[in-house]
């Protein structure tokens, strides 16, 4: 298996055993988390979301972020650091350790809305990243 297939393994396994995000009645908010994992010279961050009932709208994407996307604009991600909702439940990329993402971050859950035009933060949590 290559080092980036260990890795992104490896990051999914720990990501298992976390508490489920989100596990209200159906029709709450979507949730989201995030946690990342050092692989040899490499970080491995998985962020994920969950729809708690909710219809997935064909612009819907789930972003990490520096800050809070509620006061930063849901524009504000970190670069490549998002993944369209529709894809799955998780996105899992990697960084250079040089370049590694480490203590708070956000998650945010972002949603297109067609009466306004403009994309809308439906949710998001801080997380800490080592």
């Amino acid at each position: 298996m290559a080092l980036s297939t260990k890795a992104a393994a490896l990051a999914l396994a720990l990501l298992g055993a976390l508490p489920a995000q989100g596990a209200a009645a159906a029709q709450s908010a979507p949730g989201t988390w995030a946690a990342a994992v050092h692989v040899k010279e490499t970080q491995v961050v998985t962020i994920g979301w969950n729809y708690n009932g909710n219809p997935v709208g064909k612009y819907d994407w789930v972003g990490l972020y520096n800050y809070d996307p509620d006061k930063c604009g849901v524009n504000s991600y970190v670069s490549g650091a998002w993944q369209w909702a529709s894809y799955g439940t998780s996105y899992t990329f990697t960084r250079e350790l040089t370049d590694s993402l480490v203590g708070a971050y956000w998650t945010g859950y972002v949603s297109y809305d067609y009466a306004s035009g403009q994309y809308r933060l439906m949710s998001s949590q801080m997380n800490i990243l080592a």
